[in-house]
C-alpha cells in the first residue's frame, strides 16, 4: 500500500515537468516578438523609402513585410496561448487571468479540447495570412490557376465559418 501511495505521489508530481514546456514556450514567444519588432523596424525603413521614391517594388515589399509581421506576432500569440494552456491544465489556474477582463476571453483553459480550439483558431489565421502572402506573389497564367485560387478562397471561408463558436 505504501509503494502505491509513493508511486501515485511521484506520478502526480511528475506533472510539474510540464513547466519546462511552459517556460520554453514563453521564451520562444519573446524571441518571436523580438523578430516581429525587427520586422516592424524594417517596415518603417521601407515606408521611408516608399514615401520618397513611390516605387512600386518598394510598395510590394512593404505589403509583404506587413503580412510577415502579422504572421510573426500571431505565432508569438500561439506560443503564449499554448504556454498558458499547459500551465492551467497541468499546474494550476492562472488567478491573475481570472481577475483580468482580457484573461477571461482568451486564457481560461478548462480542457485539452478548449486549448486545441483556441490554438486551432489562431493557427487558421496564420494559414490564411500565408495563403494571402502566396497569392500576392503568384501570377496566374491560366484560367485553371484562377479557378484553383477561387476554390482556395471558398475553402478558407468555409474553414472560418466552421471555426466560429
Amino acid at each position: 500500500m505504501i509503494v502505491r501511495e509513493l508511486f501515485e505521489r511521484f506520478l502526480w508530481s511528475s506533472r510539474l515537468s510540464v513547466m519546462f514546456g511552459v517556460l520554453s514556450c514563453i521564451i520562444a514567444a519573446f524571441v518571436v516578438f523580438a523578430m516581429g519588432l525587427k520586422d516592424v523596424i524594417h517596415m518603417l525603413h521601407l515606408i521611408w523609402g516608399y514615401v520618397f521614391s513611390g516605387s512600386h517594388a518598394i510598395r510590394n515589399d512593404l505589403v509583404m513585410v506587413v503580412v510577415e509581421i502579422l504572421d510573426t506576432f500571431l505565432l508569438g500569440a500561439v506560443l503564449l496561448i499554448f504556454a498558458f494552456g499547459l500551465y492551467e491544465l497541468f499546474i494550476s489556474n492562472l488567478d491573475e487571468a481570472s481577475k483580468s477582463e482580457a484573461g477571461g476571453k482568451i486564457l481560461i483553459i478548462s480542457s485539452i479540447d478548449s486549448l486545441k480550439s483556441k490554438l486551432g483558431k489562431v493557427i487558421l489565421m496564420m494559414l490564411i495570412i500565408k495563403v494571402f502572402s502566396f497569392f500576392s506573389e503568384i501570377k496566374p497564367a491560366t484560367t485553371l490557376d484562377l479557378l484553383y485560387m477561387g476554390i482556395t478562397v471558398v475553402l478558407i471561408a468555409g474553414a472560418l465559418k466552421l471555426s466560429k463558436d
